[in-house]
């Protein structure tokens, strides 16, 4: 995985911009679980784009690989769960599952 020491400027801003997005609604779906259906979308377009900026060699196998680390990885959970609360990361998870299966 690219560094982010190793992205432009821009992409780097879109990166985190990216994130900002992705946090903003995982909160909201945590927060009102409702809210998944409206946001799925979104939220497995902005992980998309997210590995995509850091990730060249991104595909849909290597996202997979991602989110099935992410069920697996502490690490992983603290993080979405830290930034958008408990719970997050599993709901990152299953949304981005969903979509790769279509």
């Amino acid at each position: 995985m690219a560094k982010t020491n190793q992205l432009t400027e821009e992409k780097y801003h879109k990166m985190k911009e990216t994130e900002a997005d992705l946090v903003r609604d995982l909160q909201a779906v945590v927060n009102d679980p409702k809210q998944e259906k409206v946001l799925s979308a979104a939220i497995f377009k902005n992980h998309q784009k997210w590995l995509q900026i850091i990730m060249p060699n991104y595909s849909t196998k290597i996202h997979l690989g991602i989110v099935n680390a992410y069920d697996n990885d502490t690490r992983y959970q603290y993080y979405y769960d830290d930034k958008a609360g408990k719970g997050a990361t599993k709901i990152l998870s299953k949304i981005v599952k969903e979509h790769l299966e279509k």
